[in-house]
């Protein structure tokens, strides 16, 4: 019996990268776990049928975090087969589109904003409310660093990670007194595809040199950010609320 039997989480790009861990962690300590899904259903059943094998209970739920209906009948779903959502780890995002912000198409900029931004306030939101009614539930949001770094030519992860940072806060503010903590972990570069994409438009000579200049002269793993998840779900966290902390190996000091 694991610290989270009992109990359910709603993972949000749960099919792979940061929240396929995260998915996999959550099970390992117990909890039953909805695996929220835009496209990938091949991987999302994979990471089901991973739980599963484990002796756990998963299940892929397919929604575009864009648009709260979906959000809400996919949460419903998740509470339907569960009972309740004790957890959320809101992990989805789309790919920067890196440019300049003279050069930055409006449309992929509203894209962008409406998975990553809009789409954060359609997950925390439905997760909100049933918090709320029930006297208690964690929030986990996976933010960036670039939040902070306001990089040259990412201005769509700078502004949506920035506001998504300040929703937390808000919801930890509004919501402590009713039993819902929520924290954001701002993370650096990670082993996933979206790193790998990046790369790929930095070039192999700059990506180098960034990997470089972190403290730790690596890039982080998925696990690595799944634990200290689990760990502000869990109640060795349960004094935390608000708060955004960097898992990056210390890649934001180092500039």
């Amino acid at each position: 019996m694991g610290e989270f039997s009992g109990r359910a989480a709603f993972v949000t790009g749960g099919s792979r990268g940061v929240g396929r861990a995260i998915a996999l962690e959550f099970a390992i300590r117990g909890a039953s776990v909805a695996i929220v899904y835009k496209s990938s259903r091949h991987k999302a059943e994979e990471v089901v049928a991973a739980i599963e094998s484990g002796g756990g209970k998963g299940l892929a739920l397919e929604a575009d975090v864009g648009d709260p209906d979906a959000v809400a009948a996919a949460f419903a779903k998740a509470t339907d087969t569960f009972g309740n959502i004790d957890f959320l780890v809101h992990s989805a995002g789309a790919a920067v589109e890196w440019a300049n912000v003279r050069d930055l198409d409006p449309k992929m900029w509203a894209a962008f904003i409406r998975t990553d931004l809009i789409g954060s306030f359609n997950v925390i939101h439905e997760a909100v409310r049933h918090m709320h009614t029930r006297g208690r539930g964690v929030i986990v949001a996976i933010s960036s660093i670039a939040a902070q770094m306001c990089q040259s030519r990412n201005s769509q992860g700078a502004a949506a990670k920035a506001g998504l940072e300040a929703l937390i806060r808000v919801v930890a503010r509004e919501e402590g007194r009713y039993g819902v903590r929520a924290n954001a972990i701002s993370i650096g570069l990670t082993d996933t595809e979206q790193a790998s994409e990046a790369f790929e438009s930095w070039g192999e000579e700059a990506a180098q040199k960034i990997i470089a200049r972190i403290p730790l002269q690596r890039i982080g793993r998925p696990e690595e950010i799944a634990r200290m998840a689990a760990y502000l779900a869990s109640e060795d966290g349960s004094y935390i609320t608000g708060k955004v902390i960097q898992v990056d190996g210390g890649q934001l000091i180092a500039g």
